[in-house]
Parts: structure tokens; sequence; C-alpha cells
């Protein structure tokens, strides 16, 4: 059992009642359906939720029916339930995972980051001519805005030491090894994932989640600790599915929801599923128009198996205003 078997057992067993495989394929590669987001806040998956967004449904499929096979897990029509338990726990293992919170953000953060390190290395070997590591456009746009922004106050050298001092202070806390090969500078290119895996003798799965662990314990400290490395972030905003990112303009617009009902042509509900996105995804995003911060209080302090048993115990409180309050303690969504 290797270590994408155990992060999908670890999503199964999270979730008190049997889940269906496309729910959970949602939960484990982050698409933000209303259920997965809603679901994975009230049984606290938040941290696992979108930790293998490159995940194949096909691969997804042959994992459960391998462990079907080995008789780990069992599925019925009623969902998949697990027969026998991983003997070391995930989330002791990689214990700073946030999924929900840095999904889709990861990856564009590590190709700057790779891409800084070679500039700043190049420069320090004098080399004004070279491919850079990263190809993409958007990222190399993203580079030179973040260079341009730190030179208005301090010389290139000065940047460079600033920033080298800010990975050293990371790598005291974190695992250089798993970070350092995969950078590139003066002749040495760096290594893929999969290369560095081989080199520590790891399982590629295991690499990977060793790998996304660090970077999220990063993330976790990069507001408050780290304001170069801070500057590579992408937005919040991009964790968002492109459908609510347009509710999300509207609303910084100060756009109705009854009025962008009408200009997207979407129903009510399809514009408060996104609501409960941003508030789920955008830091200090206040929901304090819909609910108070006494009801997202008393909701969070206790345990809840569905919806429904929150409707009962606040009956005053509608569906949309409850999914808001299952995201709003989480996220620091309520404002005064």
């Amino acid at each position: 059992m290797d270590y994408l078997d155990r992060y999908l057992l670890e999503v199964i067993a999270s979730f008190p009642m049997k889940r269906k495989p496309a729910f959970l394929y949602a939960v484990v590669t982050g698409k933000r359906t209303g259920q997965a987001v809603q679901d994975s806040h009230l049984f606290g998956v938040t941290r696992l939720f979108g930790c293998a967004p490159m995940l194949k449904s096909e691969t997804f499929d042959a994992r459960l029916a391998s462990m079907m096979e080995r008789d780990i897990l069992s599925i019925t029509e009623d969902g998949v339930e697990i027969r026998v338990k991983a003997d070391i726990p995930f989330v002791a293992r990689f214990p700073y995972l946030d999924g929900f919170a840095f999904q889709n953000r990861t990856d564009l953060f590590f190709e700057r980051l790779l891409l800084a390190v070679q500039v700043f290395s190049n420069f320090k070997h004098e080399r004004k001519h070279y491919l850079p590591i990263v190809r993409d456009d958007v990222t190399q746009l993203a580079v030179k805005f973040w260079l341009a922004d730190m030179m208005k106050s301090k010389s290139k050298e000065m940047a460079r030491r600033d920033f080298y001092k800010e990975l050293e202070k990371w790598f005291l806390d974190g695992e250089p090894r798993f970070y350092v090969p995969r950078f590139s500078g003066g002749d040495y290119i760096g290594k893929t994932g999969l290369q560095v895996a081989n080199e520590l003798d790891l399982a590629p799965w295991e690499y990977y989640f060793e790998w996304l662990n660090g970077l999220h314990q990063l993330f976790a400290k990069l507001d408050t600790e780290f304001p170069i490395l801070n500057g590579l972030m992408p937005d919040s905003q991009l964790g968002l599915t492109a459908s609510a990112q347009k509710t999300w303009q509207l609303w910084q617009q100060n756009v109705p929801m009854e009025k962008m009902m009408d200009l997207r042509r979407l129903k009510l509900s399809t514009i408060q599923d996104h609501i409960v996105e941003i508030a789920a995804t955008i830091p200090n995003f206040s929901v304090d128009a819909w609910i108070n911060e006494a009801a997202v209080i008393s909701i969070s302090e206790q345990q809840w198996i569905s919806l429904k048993d929150i409707k009962q115990a606040f009956p005053n409180l509608d569906y949309f205003q409850i999914r808001l309050a299952l995201v709003a303690k989480r996220r620091g969504a309520i404002c005064s």
C-alpha cells in the first residue's frame, strides 16, 4: 500500500457515511462542486481536499478496484466502505497539508520559485543569456513584476541576499532535500520530482506528499514571516472555479445577487453556491450580511452528521446560511 492508497483511504474514512466514487474523486482532485465544498467543511476534510489534482479518473478507479481486490475496501450501490484501515495514519505523516486553502496555487508558486532561483543564481554568476527553466509566459511575467516591485526599494544584489535569507529560514524548519535539487542556476539544471524521489529512495507518491506538505507548511507562514516569498504566491481567487470567479468579479463591483442572476442567467441557488465557494476560498470575505457571528460559533461548536440536523437545531436559518456558517468559521469570513 503506497501513499496514494493511504491518502485515498484517509479521505474515505473522513466521511461518517458511505460516499460514492464520483463524490470521492471530486474531493481528491479538488472539484469544487457545491456538495464537495459543503461536506468537506461539514466533516473537517478541507485539509485533504484537492491534494491530488493531477489524478486521472482511470487511475482513481483502478486504485479503488485494486484495494477492493485486496479486501481493503468494498464498493456497493451505497458507496465505498473501508474494511481495513491503514497502519500509519496519513494525516499524522503529513500534518501541514491544507489542500482547500492552497489548491490551484501550489504548482504555480513552485514554478515561480524555480524561475526566481534561476534568475538570482544567474545574476550572481553574471550570466545574462540563458533559457528560463519555466517557459510559461504567465509565470515569467509574474516573476518579472515581482522582481520589479523589489527593485523599487533595493538593489538587485540586496534583493538576491534577502531572497536567499528567506530560503535559508524556510529550510531551517523544513526539508531542503525535497526542493534544492530541483533548483537551477549557472550550469546546473534542476532535477524533476521523479529524479529527486529516486535519489532519495522514495516512492513517487511518498515524495510528492512530502513536497506538498513542506510547501503548505511554508504557505501557512508566508504572510507573517516570509514577505519576499509571499510575493510569489498567486492570488487566492485562483482557487475558485471559473464560474465562481465571474460571480466574485461582479460582487467586487457591488452588483446585487438578484442582478447577478439576470446578468449571468443563473438561478439564485447557483449564485448562492458561488457565494459559499467564495466565502470558503477568499480570506476575510465577509458573510455578516447573511449570518451573524453568534450563529457561526454555535454551529461550529458541535459535530453534525448532516445539514438537516443543523436545520432542525437552527430552524430560523435557511440552508444557504447554514452552508455559509460551515465555511465562515474556518476561513475567518465573519468581519465586523
